[in-house]
């Protein structure tokens, strides 16, 4: 038995050189907020008993076939509506917009296919009845059919907009059999290929029903979002992606580990993930209550602070001095901000149905948090159990590697505080 429990020791002791190597060279530092992040909104209504959709859609989206070929085949983008533009750091694209006056069915076309909308499996047949080109995304929100028509309306700019930041708004009427039916949407065109920092979201507003349902989709739509009206399956994407959001956020993820390998399955552990709980939650529903400022350095500070947050759980577990409820009430604090940069940023803080939202989307948090915790736990059990020669050096190995890297995150970050101050 005890050659078996040595080999297991070293085996463990093995992987986790290679998990800190791995760590260190290949993991991001997974910040919640992203200024390349682009969101696509689409709104669905009835209006006169027709189902209607409008779209606010970031201009790459709608020429995303075009964009993609030619980053596949390295040739410059092409296209009448677009002109190339030599500046002092470089070369940008602008939209041509005396090519769209010119071409105007054209253009027209170009919009309309961007989108195919589908019920029980057969595409509808839809027309285009107005669009507006800006030159940023606007103030003016979709929450509501009224207010989605009024932004069609507007003027376009009468000078180019550069590509990357151009908006476009244009509205459809679609030919349905049961405008209140279940809506399929999905892209029409080939997807482009995001830059580093670069994340698609789309922000889906069902305003068959009041007050209107939001939900939101990652992505391009190569895989159909759908609208089905339902209050309970828009609170069950909502929890799904607060479960998605803390298990692919690295650094939420440690803290949760290094706060189980820490305490382990005792009492304080419940009284510590309940205060970190508390202090997320208090954060996420005031930041969308508009309780947190706007300086510019103050994303990038909560983001290091995340960091900091993460290197502190770990080092306590190493030396066995897990800090107090009011300790981790605090990181709670910090996290829950984190969260909320993530939700904001791809549902807005503005958006209808947004208590719903906002409470689904923490129990996602916390069902999220709990698999970590039972993952984490019952691998210590597993390993006392079976290999207890392996148990701690494969717990201060996974310490390490967690302090380690989330050094390197507390330094990174920092940097990004230094550069908006």
């Amino acid at each position: 038995m005890k050659p078996i429990c040595q080999r297991i020791s070293r085996a463990f002791e093995i992987f986790i050189f290679c998990a800190v190597a791995t760590l260190l060279t290949c993991a991001p530092s997974s910040a919640h907020f992203s200024e390349g992040t682009k969101v696509r909104t689409i709104l669905v209504a009835e209006d006169g008993g027709d189902l209607v959709s409008i779209v606010r859609v970031p201009a790459p989206l709608v020429f995303s076939d075009l964009v993609g070929r030619a980053q596949v085949e390295q040739v410059p983008l092409s296209s009448p509506f677009l002109h190339l533009e030599t500046t002092g750091t470089g070369v940008r694209y602008r939209i041509d917009m005396a090519a769209v006056a010119r071409n105007r069915p054209g253009f027209e076309d170009r919009l309309l296919a961007a989108l195919v909308f589908s019920q029980a499996g057969l595409d509808l047949t839809a027309s285009l009845t107005g669009f507006t080109v800006h030159a940023r995304r606007p103030q003016q929100l979709l929450d509501s059919l009224d207010a989605a028509q009024a932004a069609v309306r507007g003027k376009s700019t009468s000078l180019d907009p550069v590509f990357g930041a151009a908006v476009i708004d244009y509205a459809v009427r679609i030919e349905s059999p049961d405008p209140a039916g279940d809506v399929e949407i999905r892209s029409g065109y080939a997807p482009l290929l995001p830059g580093p920092g670069v994340a698609i979201e789309n922000h889906l507003v069902d305003a068959r029903t009041q007050p209107p349902l939001s939900s939101t989709a990652p992505g391009q739509l190569e895989t159909p979002a759908v609208l089905d009206g339902s209050r309970l399956s828009t609170f069950l994407h909502f929890v799904y992606q607060g479960m998605l959001h803390i298990l692919e956020g690295l650094d939420h993820v440690l803290l949760v580990i290094a706060l189980a390998l820490g305490v382990g399955a005792t009492r304080k552990l419940i009284y510590l993930v309940t205060a970190f709980t508390i202090g997320h939650s208090v954060t996420l529903i005031a930041t969308f209550l508009g309780a947190t400022p706007a300086w510019p350095w103050f994303i990038p500070a909560v983001e290091a602070a995340i960091a900091a947050s993460v290197l502190y759980a770990a080092v306590a577990a190493m030396v066995r001095k897990s800090g107090s409820v009011l300790i981790f009430a605090g990181i709670g604090l910090l996290h829950g901000l984190g969260f909320s940069f993530v939700l904001g940023e791809i549902l807005g803080r503005n958006a209808p149905d947004l208590v719903p939202a906002l409470l689904a989307f923490n129990v996602g948090i916390e069902v999220g948090q709990l698999l970590i915790l039972a993952v984490t736990l019952s691998v210590v059990f597993c390993l006392e159990k079976l290999a207890t020669p392996a148990l701690r050096p494969a717990r201060l190995g996974t310490l390490a590697a967690i302090a380690i890297l989330s050094s390197w995150w507390v330094a990174e970050r920092l940097g990004g505080v230094v550069s908006a101050v």
